[in-house]
């Protein structure tokens, strides 16, 4: 499949909403283009309450020059051709002060767009009369013919919204505000406190931006994707999307579903929200399901549910693994299903909404694809980098399949005034951006000999938001990469800076490591007006989680600060609670994030085997941090990783290197970690080890030479 590009005109950006009346939408869209109108048009959005009545929008532009002007589109049916009345119908007239007080409502609630009891921004609510040439006006009431739109009031210069008060009017009428479980931090006094910097971050990421908007708002009726890094915000469009449709298509069975499971408590949050803020009600928890992928004996998931509706045999993890292995249990256990049960369309439900598509397998899409009505009303949401080994965006094609003529069952295209199909969405909000770039460095191990990993297309690099500072960006070529301006929320450097965010510390033993993070959380919540719920404590090794973890919740309970470990001392599906601080495994962070983190151990991420796996964890670990990040660890490991991190902070924050010759690359991007499992984290079961060999084999020639060597001699000392 080809790549799409998106089409946005930089003068008016149409954005386009769950509407009805296509051709009367397109006429609509192509009059006002011909106007020269300017903003941002948003088409069957948003929706409002009003004295418990449900407000549908047609169409509302937010204009620099003309305010905010409110239309109404359907009254006339859209049909052209008739005589023009002697007044204005009471009906369009009721219509439009309806229209107008729910919007009046919701802006009056921002004091940013008051001045004392006035509104500073215009309205102006306009009913599109079928004959072109119309412009007939009553009082406050407006009809006009499309080919008059010119004529609508000019906002004198004095009167016309500032860049802030735009923003505050995109704001107020998206609700972002609500969207985000932003904390109130009523404890913040102090404008030099951490306290007080996360809180104008968390402001400041309340307004959604351009692509975020287009991905949360813009409805295709049908398939569509949604990607960019971790941190751009794919979450929280998906729950807004979600939200949105549920109360504009309340009949419809909607659902949204995820490989993590502490996403539950970040899904219901942020839909209830949202949905709240549009109607003042809470969510029909009977229409908007909020599921796991998999599913369990204690909620019922989307595998699950397809098992249960076929007669297939469900299969739980522990099965799963010992029947297909440890990697591939879930793609197993979705094959499975699929390869015992008819082609039947089970026809569920009308949408679902699918999170961190990257995890999960491509036949748990063709089991989607089952359990949905047409027209396929599917959306899924791609991490174009969770794994640095896994570069590989799979198109709609390898995700759905192809039908008995060859076709695929999906093809997304992007159109000129048309739902967009393929969002993209470039900026990261979640890391500042020299915390990224540090991630990523890292994680590659750009400074450490060997290298951990590369890409086998270095045009990978500006897809993921870089930019060459100097050298070339290709094989065997010296280079230096930089993050790319318009990758970069301004507000990243206004805020924070390197030295205060990114934090690396030795300690001589793990114990004096543990009461050091205790003291510095004290300090954090004590000096810094940060809150328990702002630290997530993170531990690299699976292995030997159960035992650090406890080590690290005795150290704080030493300190008197309240701790709590997902899965073991509490709920798995819930990571943070508010007088707590959470301690967790890697996988369990993985899908989260927080304003403090504290990646204890780190020296497991540097080691003779594993080493991607390792440097994959350190670079998960690192970008779970909206703000301050502490890498932390003992031993000769992490004076190899602080070496690193060392040569980056010299380059100023830039990644200097000679990228790999193409067969080294591609050597460097064969995983062997799961033939280390006690070492990485991997299985421990033999069938899996077994396996993991085996796939070893089958790329014998693409293995290090040193390894292979090592695998020979084992295999002799065997006989």
């Amino acid at each position: 499949m080809n790549e799409i590009v998106p089409n946005i005109d930089t003068d008016l950006d149409v954005i386009f909403g769950e509407y009805r009346h296509h051709a009367t939408v397109e006429l609509f869209v192509k009059g006002v283009r011909d106007a020269n109108l300017t903003g941002t048009l948003y088409i069957g959005y948003p929706v409002l309450a009003v004295d418990d009545d449900k407000i549908e929008f047609d169409a509302v532009l937010v204009s620099r020059d003309r305010g905010v002007v409110i239309f109404d589109l359907y009254s006339f049916g859209g049909q052209a051709g008739g005589e023009l009345e002697q007044t204005i119908p009471e009906a369009i007239v009721n219509r439009q002060e309806q229209l107008y007080a729910a919007l009046y409502n919701r802006l009056n609630s921002f004091g940013e767009l008051r001045r004392g009891r006035s509104l500073l921004i215009r309205l102006t609510t306009a009913t599109i009369h079928p004959m072109s040439e119309v412009l007939k006006q009553e009082g406050e009431s407006l009809l006009i013919g499309l080919n008059r739109l010119t004529d609508l009031d000019i906002v004198p210069s004095a009167d016309r919204p500032n860049d802030e008060q735009v923003e505050h009017l995109n704001a107020a009428i998206q609700r972002i505000s609500n969207l985000k479980p932003k904390k109130k931090r009523a404890n913040v006094v102090r404008n030099d406190s951490k306290g007080y910097r996360i809180k104008e971050i968390e402001k400041k990421i309340a307004n959604l931006d351009l692509w975020q908007k287009r991905g949360s708002i813009e409805y295709v009726n049908g398939p569509q994707r949604i990607r960019g890094l971790a941190g751009s915000g794919k979450t929280v469009v998906l729950a807004l999307k979600a939200a949105y449709l549920h109360v504009k298509r309340p009949d419809w069975d909607i659902v949204i579903t995820f490989n993590t499971r502490s996403l539950y408590q970040q899904f219901e949050a942020l839909v209830t929200r949202f949905v709240f803020a549009q109607i003042n009600d809470e969510p029909d928890w009977k229409k908007l399901h909020i599921k796991h992928a998999w599913g369990g004996s204690d909620r019922t998931g989307v595998y699950r549910e397809y098992t249960g509706a076929t007669g297939a045999n469900y299969r739980d993890f522990a099965t799963a693994s010992r029947l297909f292995g440890y990697e591939n249990a879930f793609a197993g256990a979705c094959q499975e299903a699929l390869n015992t049960t008819s082609n039947q369309e089970l026809e569920l439900y009308d949408m679902i909404l699918i999170d961190e598509a990257q995890d999960l397998p491509s036949d748990f899409f063709k089991l989607v694809y089952r359990m949905v009505k047409d027209p396929k009303r599917i959306v899924w949401a791609y991490d174009d980098l969770q794994n640095l080994g896994d570069t590989h965006l799979p198109s709609a094609r390898d995700l759905f399949g192809i039908d008995e003529y060859g076709r695929p069952l999906v093809d997304l295209r992007n159109e000129i005034d048309q739902p967009q199909q393929d969002i993209v969405l470039p900026r990261c909000y979640r890391n500042p951006p020299w915390t990224l770039l540090s991630a990523h460095g890292l994680g590659f191990g750009v400074h450490r000999q060997p290298m951990a990993q590369m890409f086998t297309d270095p045009n990978i690099w500006t897809r993921l938001g870089y930019v060459v500072k100097t050298g070339q960006l290709n094989f065997d070529k010296n280079v230096s990469v930089k993050r790319a301006p318009e990758s970069i929320p301004e507000f990243f450097t206004e805020l924070l800076s390197p030295a205060d965010t990114l934090i690396a510390k030795k300690f001589d033993s793990g114990q004096q490591q543990y009461e050091w993070v205790a003291k510095q959380i004290k300090k954090l919540v004590a000096e810094d007006e940060l809150e328990y719920s702002d630290m997530l404590i993170v531990l690299p090794n699976v292995r030997t989680n159960k035992s650090e973890s406890a080590k690290m919740l005795r150290a704080l309970m030493a300190e008197g600060l309240q701790g709590h470990i997902p899965g073991q001392t509490s709920s798995r599906d819930e990571v943070f609670q508010e007088n707590s601080i959470a301690i967790t495994h890697i996988f369990r962070a993985k899908g989260n994030e927080a304003p403090v983190i504290f990646l204890v151990n780190a020296d497991f991420c540097e080691g003779q085997y594993g080493i991607k796996q390792r440097r994959n964890i350190l670079f998960t670990a690192i970008t779970r941090s909206r703000a301050w990040t502490y890498i932390l660890g003992t031993g000769s490991g992490i004076d190899q990783i602080f070496q690193e991190l060392d040569e980056i902070r010299k380059a100023d924050f830039s990644l200097e290197f000679h990228y790999p010759r193409y067969e080294d690359a591609v050597a460097l991007a064969v995983s062997t970690d799961t033939l280390y499992p006690d070492e990485a984290g991997g299985p421990d079961d033999f069938n899996d080890i077994r396996a993991a060999v085996q796939k070893a084999r089958n790329k014998w020639e693409q293995l290090p030479l040193d390894l292979r060597q090592e695998l020979s001699q084992l295999h002799g000392d065997a006989q």
